[in-house]
């Protein structure tokens, strides 16, 4: 399973990632955005290792999709405009990007979402998840969750960009 990585950033950054061709976007990702944000931006990166996979399937209707469940909750992951992955030739890589807007909203349901109503998000998750479901893979998955709550509020203060990437 993929490692997932929230960056808030600038609408240039953005715009700098729509003007690469697609075989670029995740190079420009993996070899200058994370030295970059992690070295010098703490504060504008959430790491969620493994756990973006539970995390989006419990924030929307079970399964691994794009733009599925509802909103607020289900953009937190995959939601927002798709910048790297077709499902074909573009597969080995995710990158998503929520706008300023999009993350305020994010941000202010993130600060409502109970653990109880994630758990109940957990235990609707498919069968194509690719973990056996447990409290502890539910526990670990709320953990990152929780910590990035944070995120997603200073990003909504700084009128930020939220990037989700993740490798394949």
């Amino acid at each position: 399973m993929s490692i997932g990585v929230l960056f808030a950033v600038p609408a240039e950054v953005v715009e700098h990632i729509r003007s690469l061709p697609m075989p670029e976007r995740p190079v420009y990702i993996s070899e200058e955005l994370e030295d970059l944000y992690f070295e010098d931006y703490p504060e504008r990166t959430a790491e969620l290792d493994k756990s973006w996979d539970a995390i989006h399937r419990s924030l929307t209707d079970g399964s691994l999709c794009f733009d599925c469940g509802e909103y607020p909750l289900g953009g937190v992951i995959l939601g927002g405009e798709l910048l790297y992955y077709d499902g074909e030739e573009y597969d080995d890589y995710i990158i998503t990007a929520k706008s300023p807007l999009e993350v305020a909203r994010l941000a202010e349901g993130l600060e409502k979402l109970t653990k109880a109503k994630f758990k109940r998000g957990y235990e609707s998750i498919d069968g194509s998840y690719p973990e056996p479901k447990s409290k502890e893979d539910m526990e670990y998955s709320w953990e990152y969750l929780e910590d990035a709550v944070p995120f997603f509020r200073h990003a909504a203060g700084q009128g930020l960009w939220v990037l989700f990437t993740a490798d394949q």
